[in-house]
Parts: C-alpha cells; sequence; structure tokens
C-alpha cells in the first residue's frame, strides 16, 4: 500500500513530495527484506540504504526556518522508533548470519513480540492508580517476576490452576 499512496496529494509543496519518496523508500527496503535469500553486496547496500533512510526521516529543516528557500524537516530526532534503530544497526547483522546458514529474515516475523507487549501492556498496565499509584518497583519488575513465575511452572509442570473440591463430613446431608 505504501508505495502506491500518493502522500504529496494530502500534504501540498516539498515537504509531502519528500515525505512520499521516504515511504517509498521504505518499501524498497522491506522488499529487500523479503527476499529469500541476499549476496554481501546487496546487505551492504541495504545498510547504507537503510542508515540514509533514517538519516532521511529526521532531516532537520535546512536554510532559515519560514523563509522562501528553507527545506522543511520531515520528523524529529524523538520520532526514531526502536524498529528503525534494529533495521540500521542490527538487522544487516542478522542478514549477514542468516545468510551463512542458508535463511533470510523472509522467515522471521515480530508478530508474536506484538502479541507479547500487548498481552503484557493489558496486564501490568490495564489496571488503576487508585491509592496514588505509588508504587516502590518499576512495573518492568513485576513483567519479569511474573515471566519467571510462568516459566518456573511450566519447567516443574505446576499446574497454574488450582481445583476446589467439596469434602463431606456429614455422610452426604451437607457439604461444606
Amino acid at each position: 500500500m505504501l508505495q502506491y499512496f500518493p502522500v504529496s496529494e494530502f500534504i501540498p509543496g516539498v515537504c509531502g513530495v519528500d515525505i512520499e519518496n521516504l515511504w517509498r523508500k521504505f518499501y524498497q527496503l522491506y522488499e529487500v527484506l523479503r527476499k529469500p535469500s541476499h549476496t554481501e553486496a546487496e546487505i551492504l547496500k541495504f545498510e547504507e540504504d537503510a542508515k540514509n533512510w533514517v538519516r532521511t526521516f529526521c532531516r532537520p529543516t535546512i536554510g532559515q526556518m519560514n523563509s522562501a528557500t528553507a527545506i522543511p524537516g520531515l520528523y524529529r530526532k524523538d520520532d526514531v522508533t526502536p524498529y528503525m534503530h534494529m533495521l540500521t544497526m542490527h538487522v544487516p547483522y542478522f542478514m549477514r548470519r542468516l545468510k551463512e546458514k542458508g535463511l533470510s529474515l523472509r522467515l522471521f516475523s515480530t508478530s508474536s513480540v506484538e502479541k507479547k507487549n500487548h498481552d503484557q501492556v493489558r496486564l501490568f498496565f490495564g489496571g488503576t492508580t487508585m491509592g496514588g499509584g505509588k508504587k516502590k518497583l518499576p512495573v518492568v519488575y513485576d513483567i519479569l517476576v511474573f515471566e519467571n513465575r510462568q516459566i518456573f511452572y511450566l519447567i516443574n509442570n505446576i499446574p497454574n490452576e488450582i481445583t476446589c473440591r467439596n469434602i463431606n463430613i456429614y455422610n452426604g446431608e451437607n457439604t461444606i
């Protein structure tokens, strides 16, 4: 969809054209990742193109702001995401390691990580902050304790649930 979306029809001027080109270049990076195999030259080009893409993404305004000759920036450096960092600083390394084994990133997905993040946000941030919400330990601590407990239960075959039974102490007349 990105390769066909006409951003410049919605954002006028040079800025719209630059944003449209930025996302088309992202799609080209994505297409490289989807290939079943890569040469070292392709990985080097991907690495260079990915870094240039992030540089373009957070390009500052060039020239005097609001002047006729100014070239507007696109996004702020604060808008760079951890995924963008991974794309530029770690994905080329993974591409090389996978290439050695005859594999590619095409076989991998982040959907399980996203699902885990969704579950943890719902579980740990979905509560209220009644009582002031003042905790001594960070939420990350709670997440790690929960994860460790789940792993411990799994490894030691401990059930996550306890089944309660009624015990008849009155010969079937009354139950507790």
